[in-house]
């Protein structure tokens, strides 16, 4: 009984030492704050970040989102995400290894755009999410300004026209 109760101690020490930095690491992002540091690579396995002039980030973190957009920015010249400082990054943690690796990035590889890749999770849960939604990160000289939730291929030209 001596024991458990040594352990039990040193457990609740432990979790209360580490929470206020656990805490600090899974606040969501928010106006005012910036994008986290990210280490991720593009469809084609090149590295991926966030460049300092980006006025808006697009995640995506379901598979509608995606095809928000998808739905737009194929028809778009390859170039028009950078034209308008403005970057693209795709939450595929949730899918199983093999579909992503067989069949998701090869289909990503044939998009004329650049785009993040997540495939593990801890990099963007600060991220907020919305079901359906491409989250909209508009950014100001590194700090985000405003956050809103895009449903639709018109709200996401006008998101982009919008920064």
């Amino acid at each position: 009984m001596l024991i458990s109760k040594r352990l039990f101690t040193l457990l609740t020490l432990i979790t209360i030492t580490i929470s206020p930095f656990s805490n600090a690491q899974t606040n969501p992002i928010q106006v005012g704050g910036s994008i986290p540091q990210m280490t991720l690579t593009d469809q084609h396995e090149k590295p991926w970040t966030v460049p300092a002039d980006t006025k808006l980030v697009l995640f995506s973190g379901s598979r509608d989102a995606n095809t928000i957009a998808q739905g737009l920015l194929s028809q778009k010249p390859a170039e028009y995400l950078k034209s308008m400082n403005a970057v693209y990054l795709s939450d595929m943690s949730k899918m199983p290894g093999f579909i992503t690796r067989n069949f998701a990035l090869p289909s990503m590889r044939e998009l004329p755009y650049s785009l993040g890749v997540v495939l593990n999770a801890d990099e963007t849960k600060t991220f907020p999410r919305e079901d359906g939604a491409l989250t909209a990160v508009f950014l100001k000289k590194g700090k985000i300004t405003h956050i809103e939730f895009v449903k639709t291929t018109d709200g996401l030209a006008q998101a982009l026209e919008a920064q």
